[in-house]
């Protein structure tokens, strides 16, 4: 298996495994038979870390689409990469596995798609770099001057940009999570206070 195929599936299980954990540890805090623990204060908490968290991380498109043209910082994009996962843990191990309301179940349906879109469009951005890199090293070795190199690297840049394609899915995807989150969270102080 290569090298691609290993963080794949490494990914995969990381993820299932933090799924499953979250799912775990909000069965085990529900264990009260008055109320699930997200209706709690602790709860309750989680799930607005978490909004704290998915807020942050909407730092990096915003500065990426307001600062055109500029290298984009690495750690701003970590943030982005890491706060993205652990806000929609907290956030999951807020709601649970309780499927009592239309709008929380969309937010949380959408909020999946969201982490998924993520981590596909993460992870085909590194594949057409790998290529890009390893074309580079391969068309060096073969003795081709630079200016050629870089111009046989254009066409592949060309088409790591139509990789981006994915950014279509994974913004909308976001905006609606965004709204049903603030529908949901709008809901829960109308009705319940804070």
């Amino acid at each position: 298996m290569n090298v691609v195929g290993r963080r794949t599936l490494t990914v995969i299980a990381l993820v299932a495994l933090a799924i499953v954990g979250a799912l775990t540890a909000e069965w085990w805090l529900s264990q009260s038979p008055d109320r699930p623990f997200g209706h709690t204060q602790a709860g309750h908490v989680l799930g607005w870390a978490g909004l704290l968290l998915m807020l942050l991380v909407l730092a990096y498109p915003f500065r990426k689409r307001h600062t055109p043209g500029q290298r984009w910082s690495k750690s701003l994009f970590q943030v982005h990469i890491v706060g993205g996962l652990v806000g929609h843990l907290l956030i999951l191990l807020h709601a649970g596995a309780h499927l009592h309301a239309l709008i929380p179940v969309l937010a949380m349906l959408a909020m999946g798609l969201v982490v998924v879109s993520g981590i596909v469009g993460q992870v085909l951005h590194a594949l057409a770099f790998r290529t890009m890199n390893e074309q580079r090293r391969l068309l060096l070795h073969q003795g081709l001057p630079e200016p050629e190199v870089e111009a046989r690297l254009q066409a592949l840049a060309k088409q790591e940009e139509t990789f981006r394609l994915w950014q279509v899915i994974h913004g909308p995807l976001t905006v609606t999570f965004v709204a049903l989150a603030m529908l949901h969270i709008g809901g829960a102080l109308y009705y319940g206070g804070f």
